[in-house]
């Protein structure tokens, strides 16, 4: 009975999924002639539109992506100068395009439609009768499209190269939830309905056409053959080109004055993409698949120029095909086609049967790209996820495919690394996984990681390429690894056949993954895929008896999934056993005789771990736990089985230093360590002993919710005056500076916002007449908000440092000083053309709230500065200088903080509160960026009990935050008053920032 009751649950679950599954299905019929002299297409459209789902329609949207190229106005436009692309906002009209001369029918009768308010590219047709479920209708238009130029995303043309894609009306998914009209975009890809195709191409006789689908057209196949064959007897010459990385804007042959018309079908797809160039040469073969042993024809199509990679294309294409059909399912199509061509969104994008590849450097770059771009067939493809919303089950589930392709056919190899550093900096033995996991984990230490699962738009830049595509592939990389090859596979194959065709979401993909395995998979789909929690486990203790070995680990991380456990002698592994997921703690005991040398946690580095320095154990040694140490030159990667200790030779140099030699030693490798050191000593001649910058940290990551976590110590010792005493040692200090800094959580969604604490604290000691005094010692807490975003309704782009706060406490030998500093800037792009230039806003206010001093002529170095600290007021020192005494030239030298006036001024020094508004703007001069204009306004208290107002002008050249020079031009009377008796020269304003970044603190290897 219970077998019984059994057998009709799962009839009964299976029931209820087909039954409350639905899909709209889309039949297309498209003819299109392509004008080549124009670049334009003129084409017509009647699409069968199938309502399978249990609603009643009144209204139909329609993708309308052409126009995403139209002007600044598209989501697409918005985004791209959002990340520095400014073609279409201020680009030239010729190279935008658009889709118009539309005219909507339904079942061939005219129909109101419109526009969508905020997008372009989105249309809504409004159907006079309600599609009632199971009802069908025929939507029909005529449209052209104004091709755009290549370089601006996937849709466009370079020269007479044409890449049509996401090129005619076609109508946005309706789901279970409801409508999904999206904009065109190029971080964020598509989502749409499958159904058939059925296109006719008209075009000049000599374009060699790729395209999805089979080609109907006998003609058109014996011209593809021809040109196979001429390929091969070619093959020699075309070798002897030079290469010019894909499409080029020159050398096509003019196009015949006769033109043919090819058509191509297919079915189960969702989208129709084609590719025309007259110059192509063209390859095929055949690759059989594992399961089904059908025969699939492959095509590669590319300029000959660049031969001396696309002549190994079909290998790439046949492997592509091979794997991922072995891995997932059977490739259900009849062709799969690889074009080269020019794709600014990417080194490749895919499209169902046929991807088109950007420019690639190696062969080896070009197998990647063709393997990934053809896996899409699979993720994205025939499993038909929402990739805007979840792109990581396309592009990352594809990358996963990616790193067990390379590892499976080059076990050995280690090209990705090489084709990327050269095998510089030690990075030459990490495998193409290995480099993924490299980003991931350096992306992670910095904080600004995102959960995999967010939405695509949402991503920054940085975590789009590294968390959706990289961490993805980790991940289940991990869980292949975990589960086993053959149970993982069992499992990709259930899930393929049960949404094949289909549009499965994350929990879709989940319950097929769990009900193939029998497993509970929370720690990947909850932990690992929706949230940043990381993995960290270490070894707590490993007992070897006669008959057994027992090992404990330990989870200090935020997720306890299943861990692997190693047993080696003599770096070869002859036991494994993987841990329960949800074991916080972990004993695994080992029944054999033999005696292991090593035991290691995830050898293999398969698991996607932040920290792996207390992954091993070892049999020699008092320190079990202690990795060997290996020296290495500059930098590199932080080796799992290896302490790596980094050297370099450093020079070095001040005014009372002069002249340093010494070199360092640090383990600030990629990616962190949780505990790091950076210690430079150098030998000062100009003090006669060692000077030099020490820093110790601890990373604690994951720790809470907080991005990251840091605690340590900065040391500094230098000479910074030439005491009286004649003894070269004395007239120099030593400083040490323990810090505390955070980087503080965010919504996951708001990529554009970040905030940072940060309590810093020093104690400062010198050297006078043979003893070393304390001079003061305090702390201070600091907060700071940035908002970065772009409002392209006005066409500025918006950067808002919107929030500093810093308050600062001094406990000076006879003075307790407290201040509180706010800081805010502001910056926009003011011109609307490609001479891009910026106007800078700030404010600043600071008040010494409170102030015991017996000796208030101490306290000078203390207050607020009108034109920035010079070195002396640098209390916590955080940045270099040539000298901490200013006189002569180093008193021109000064940080743009405090008041920030671009001047030398010693007029405006203030020990209660000060108030600034500073203006930099970059002149509108072509090549000149740097060239700018400044203002700058001061309010501070005077002696007579009200307020002196300061104004400044001037020219100033500024590269960013590292160096800038100011002239003067014109101020008010009380900063000129300053100068009396001075020349010009003394007037004119430097800054010279050599550790740009100090918030929290980063090391600087320059010693001023």
């Amino acid at each position: 009975m219970r077998i019984l009751f059994l057998i009709q649950l799962i009839c009964l679950s299976t029931f209820s999924f087909a039954q409350n599954y639905w899909q709209q299905e889309v039949n297309y019929k498209i003819s299109v002639r392509l004008d080549d002299t124009l670049h334009r297409l003129v084409a017509y459209e009647e699409f069968e539109y199938i309502n399978n789902s249990p609603d009643v329609l009144d209204k139909i949207y329609i993708h309308l992506w052409p126009n995403a190229y139209k002007n600044g106005t598209s989501a697409l436009a918005k985004q791209q100068y959002d990340s520095g692309e400014k073609e279409l906002t201020f680009g030239e009209e010729k190279n935008k395009g658009n889709i118009d001369s539309l005219d909507f029918k339904v079942n061939f009768i005219a129909t109101k439609w419109e526009y969508d308010a905020q997008n372009p590219d989105i249309a809504i047709i409004h159907l006079a009768s309600p599609l009632k479920p199971g009802e069908k209708t025929i939507i029909s238009t005529p449209f052209t499209v104004k091709i755009p130029s290549g370089e601006i995303s996937r849709l466009g043309h370079i020269g007479q190269s044409y890449q049509i894609t996401q090129w005619y009306p076609k109508p946005a998914v309706y789901d279970k939830n409801g409508w999904n009209p999206i904009p065109y975009l190029n971080q964020g890809e598509f989502y749409s309905e499958f159904g058939s195709f059925d296109v006719t191409i008209t075009l000049p006789k000599n374009y060699v056409v790729g395209a999805t689908g089979d080609c109907q057209t006998p003609e058109e196949l014996d011209f593809l053959n021809l040109k196979v064959s001429e390929t091969k007897k070619k093959l020699g010459d075309y070798l002897l080109l030079k290469s010019k990385n894909g499409v080029s804007k020159g050398d096509f042959p003019p196009s015949d004055t006769e033109f043919k018309t090819i058509r191509y079908t297919q079915d189960r797809v969702h989208d129709f993409a084609w590719f025309a160039d007259k110059r192509y040469a063209v390859s095929k073969g055949e690759v059989q698949l594992p399961q089904s042993k059908k025969m699939v024809t492959t095509w590669a199509m590319w300029v000959p120029n660049n031969s001396a990679t696309w002549q190994y294309a079909d290998e790439y294409l046949h492997d592509g095909v091979y794997y991922y059909s072995l891995w997932n399912g059977d490739y259900p199509y009849n062709n799969v086609t690889a074009v080269d061509g020019t794709i600014s969104a990417g080194g490749g994008m895919e499209y169902p049967t046929i991807t088109v590849i950007g420019n690639a450097r190696t062969k080896s770059e070009l197998e990647i790209v063709i393997v990934h771009e053809v896996g899409h067939n699979w993720f994205y493809g025939i499993l038909g996820t929402n990739e805007r919303v979840h792109g990581w089950m396309d592009e990352g589930m594809n990358t996963l495919n990616e790193m067990r392709y390379v590892a499976t056919k080059y076990p050995k190899n280690k090209q990705l690394s090489e084709m990327v550093l050269g095998g510089k900096f030690h990075f030459n033995d990490l495998s193409h996984h290995d480099m993924g996991d490299l980003s991931h984990r350096l992306l992670a230490g910095f904080g600004l990681d995102q959960a995999i699962e967010t939405h695509s738009a949402e991503f920054t830049g940085i975590n789009y390429g590294v968390i959706m595509y990289q961490k993805t592939g980790l991940v289940f990389t991990y869980l292949k690894d975990y589960l086993g090859d053959k149970r993982f596979d069992e499992a990709m194959h259930s899930y393929y056949e049960n949404w094949k065709f289909k549009h499965p979401d994350l929990q879709d993909f989940r319950k097929s993954m769990e009900e193939a395995t029998g497993e509970n998979l929370a720690f990947i789909f909850e932990d690992l895929v929706q949230t940043r929690k990381q993995i960290d486990y270490k070894i707590k203790r490993v007992k070897i008896k006669e008959d057994k070995t027992i090992v404990k680990v330990k989870s200090r991380g935020q997720i306890d999934g299943p861990i692997e456990v190693n047993l080696l002698t003599d770096s070869t592994v002859y036991a494994s056993q993987w841990s329960k997921p949800g074991e916080k703690k972990s004993t695994l005991i080992f029944d054999s005789n033999r005696k292991p040398t090593t035991v290691a946690i995830d050898i293999d580095r398969s698991i996607p771990e932040m920290y792996r320095h207390n992954n091993n154990w070892r049999s020699k040694g008092f320190f079990h736990r202690a990795e060997p140490i290996k020296f290495e030159f500059l930098l590199g990667d932080n080796e799992q089985s290896k302490r790596s200790i980094f050297w370099t030779p450093m020079l070095g140099g001040n005014s009372y230093d002069q002249f340093m030699l010494g070199f360092a030693l640090h383990n600030k490798g990629i990616p962190f360590n949780k505990f790091e050191y950076f210690i430079a000593p150098m030998y000062s001649f100009g003090r006669n002993m060692v000077s030099g910058t020490a820093e110790f940290a601890y990373n604690m990551f994951p720790w809470g919710t907080l991005k990251t976590n840091k605690i340590g110590l900065s040391v500094k010792s230098y000479k910074y005056y030439d005491s009286y005493s004649g003894n070269k040692s004395d007239g120099s200090y030593l400083v040490f500076s323990p810090f505390w800094s955070m980087k503080l959580p965010v919504n996951n969604k708001d990529r554009h916002f970040s905030h940072d604490v940060l309590f810093q604290g020093v104690a400062k000691f010198t050297f006078d007449h043979g003893t070393m005094r304390e001079n003061y010692a305090g702390g201070f807490a600091q907060y700071n908000a940035d908002l970065n975003y772009a409002d392209h309704q006005l066409n500025v782009k918006v950067r808002n440092e919107f929030l500093s706060i810093n308050i600062p406490n001094i406990y000076i030998k006879n003075t307790n000083m407290s201040r509180l500093n706010i800081e805010a800037t502001y910056v926009f792009n003011y011109l609307r053309n490609k001479m891009e230039r910026s106007m800078e806003f700030r404010a600043f206010f600071g008040t010494i709230y409170h102030l015991e001093s017996q000796y208030p002529f101490l306290f000078t170095p203390y207050r607020y500065s009108l034109s920035g600290a010079d070195g002396s007021q640098d209390l916590f020192f955080e940045e270099y200088y040539f000298s901490r005494r200013p006189q002569s030239f180093n008193a021109q030298i000064r940080n743009e903080n405090m008041g920030g006036f671009r001047s030398t001024t010693n007029f405006g020094s203030s020990s209660s509160t000060m108030f600034t508004v500073n203006f930099f703007g970059q002149l509108p001069i072509p090549k000149f960026k740097w060239l700018g204009v400044f203002a700058d306004y001061g309010m501070i208290p005077s002696s007579a009990g009200s307020y002196a107002h300061a104004i400044n002008t001037g020219i100033g050249l500024r590269i960013g935050k590292i160096a800038g020079v100011y002239f003067p031009v014109w101020a008010s009377n009380n900063i000129m008053n300053s100068f009396t008796g001075s020349n010009y020269w003394k007037q004119i304003r430097f800054t010279l920032r050599f550790n740009p970044i100090n918030k929290p603190i980063k090391t600087s290897i320059l010693p001023f």
